[in-house]
């Protein structure tokens, strides 16, 4: 299965901000894949931004971009 392997600065801004809240990255992966995103793409995009981007508070679940 493929899908999309670009990144909109929309897409990039709403991962940043739900991993900021403690989203856990999976869902976020999910949320993606569910989007259209190539699984492999969502994988690696949400490791890379979760590496480099604190958590703030704890939430879980992400919602997707409006």
């Amino acid at each position: 299965m493929s899908g999309f392997t670009q990144l909109t600065p929309e897409w990039q801004a709403w991962i940043i901000e739900n991993l900021q809240r403690g989203c856990l990255a999976q869902s976020i992966v999910e949320v993606m894949i569910e989007k259209g995103f190539d699984p492999m793409f969502a994988n690696a995009v949400v490791f890379h931004f979760s590496t480099t981007t604190p958590a703030t508070q704890p939430d879980g679940a992400a919602a997707s971009p409006q």
